[in-house]
């Protein structure tokens, strides 16, 4: 089941949209600029430790202070087989996310990231029986060649090379593709804060022996900037949600697309990392295919 957005919204809301899309945009970026200053040289903190932040703040925030339209229900998220699924799916490809923003920098991990929606829309054809039309098979296809380009060229090397550290984003971001199906099929049944309950669950879960014997070695202000890393994440998601509900879908993925945009220059200004021409022009076609794929209904 496909969510059907409006496209035709009230000025009112479409302000009310806006607004809250900007701050979730706003909160991501954050979120994801710490990620990269707390992974650095003078913090070292590996990824899961943020990551098991983020899904234990997430639990936080959608139990105590989180009111959607629906009651977030507990009880399924450990006995309904496709919830369970869909917090596996969010575990994989949101780690993956995490691990790869140290490792490629914030701006090409983010962008690889929003890829999701290409993979997305591949899978709902295969899964859901949406209709693959000749326009959405040409951006389909002006992407994958914007991803070759965006993580093809090395400095280092003479032509293309793929590492694994880009083999680990775009598997992350077919686990989010996979994740929004997954969504798809059941906001028909549960609220969001049942579906967001069970990604951080399903995160949290592994995570804590992993992450958990490492909290020792943390101090003060690291623990301080977790937390508010992991509660712009949460926030941002839910804000995310909320924007969508208010605006049309071609208003809101504009205003998304401005994440991997923020998070580049970022990238950029705090951290140094730069991109060679070639993955520009990768960038830039990643970004006007996932948005003329986002629009479409």
């Amino acid at each position: 089941m496909e969510i059907k957005y409006p496209q035709k919204v009230p000025s009112a809301s479409a302000r009310r949209g806006t607004i809250i899309m900007v701050w979730s945009v706003l909160a991501f970026t954050v979120n994801t600029l710490l990620l990269r200053f707390l992974s650095g040289e003078s913090h070292g903190i590996t990824p899961d430790v943020p990551l098991l932040f983020r899904a234990a703040v997430g639990i936080f925030i959608v139990l105590v202070f989180f009111r959607g339209r629906r009651p977030t229900r507990v009880r399924p998220v450990f006995t309904n087989k496709l919830l369970i699924l869909r917090g596996i799916t969010g575990l994989l490809g949101t780690a993956a996310y995490y691990w790869t923003v140290p490792t490629l920098g914030a701006g090409m991990a983010t962008l690889i990231c929003n890829t999701y929606v290409i993979f997305a829309s591949m899978i709902a054809v295969l899964a859901l029986g949406e209709k693959l039309t000749a326009a959405r098979f040409i951006w389909l296809s002006v992407a994958f060649v914007g991803i070759i380009f965006l993580v093809g060229p090395n400095a280092g090397v003479t032509g293309f090379k793929v590492g694994l550290n880009e083999v680990i984003a775009i598997c992350g971001a077919i686990l989010a593709a996979s994740s929004v199906v997954l969504v798809r099929r059941l906001v028909a049944e549960y609220s969001i804060g049942t579906i967001y309950l069970a990604q951080c669950v399903w995160i949290v879960l592994p995570l804590a022996f992993i992450a958990v014997p490492k909290l020792s070695g943390l101090n003060g202000n690291e623990v301080g900037l977790l937390i508010l890393a992991a509660t712009a994440a949460g926030w941002g998601q839910l804000a995310m949600n909320e924007g969508y509900r208010c605006l049309s879908v071609s208003a809101g993925a504009s205003i998304q697309m401005l994440w991997p945009v923020l998070t580049t220059i970022g990238g950029f200004l705090l951290f140094g990392e730069t991109f060679v021409t070639l993955q520009l022009i990768g960038a830039t076609l990643i970004l006007a295919s996932v948005w003329r794929v986002s629009v479409k209904k």
